[in-house]
């Protein structure tokens, strides 16, 4: 069985990211990780969180894979979803290495800076996956 890793970072994500599980789902059974990197919060504002800090985390990152849970549940693919806090490329790159898992990316621009090829996170994602053997790989369908 295939492993695929789908990262979704916001409501622009999800309709893509469905159709790319589903259609991978056709082809052969597969396991699917939802995953959603939530960057840090500086220092000086997380000290006001006094331990509920990871709460905080956890819940805007499932309320952001909601759509896209549901839309699998209504497709009849079952999924495993995760939040994890971290820089967004190594934490989908070190999570897809752990579960030895395909990682799905999307095309899309996810800054002004991506648009002129300066560090999308795909394009991160596709260099850290590439730069140490024993990589899974990373799947761009368009």
């Amino acid at each position: 069985m295939k492993n695929i890793v789908v990262p979704i970072s916001d409501a622009r994500d999800v309709s893509w990211a469905v159709a790319q599980v589903i259609e991978a789902f056709r082809g052969e059974p597969v396991r699917v990780y939802l995953l959603n990197v939530r960057h840090p919060l500086p220092s000086h504002i997380s000290r006001f969180f006094k331990g509920g800090l990871n709460d905080f985390y956890h819940e805007a990152g499932m309320e952001v894979l909601k759509p896209a849970m549901k839309a699998l549940d209504d497709a009849g693919i079952p999924h495993e979803d995760f939040v994890l806090v971290g820089h967004k490329a190594e934490t989908i790159v070190r999570f897809a290495r752990q579960h030895q898992s395909q990682v799905i990316l999307n095309n899309r621009a996810d800054s002004a800076f991506s648009i002129f090829g300066l560090g999308s996170i795909a394009s991160q994602v596709r260099r850290l996956m590439h730069a140490r053997p024993g990589t899974s790989g990373v799947s761009n369908p368009t």
